[in-house]
């Protein structure tokens, strides 16, 4: 099972284990505490929450893709 949240300092959406502590933002490298974190949506498995994130996100992430070499 893992969770869906917003980084506390930054708002980005992650998503981590549910039986994790803590988990680091990928864009402030703020470390959040699970126990402290407002819960937004659950998924059985990682990729499900994958897909949640990037729709909560709006689709985009702050990465070039790999195949826009321009």
């Amino acid at each position: 099972m893992f969770v869906i949240f917003r980084c506390r300092r930054c708002g980005r959406f992650l998503y981590a284990r549910r039986d994790a502590k803590s988990r680091i933002c990928t864009r402030c490298g703020f470390k959040n505490d699970l126990r402290k974190v407002l819960v937004v949506a659950k998924a059985d498995d990682e990729r499900t929450a994958g897909e949640i994130v990037r729709r909560l996100q709006g689709g985009g992430t702050d990465f070039r893709s790999l195949s826009n070499t321009d």
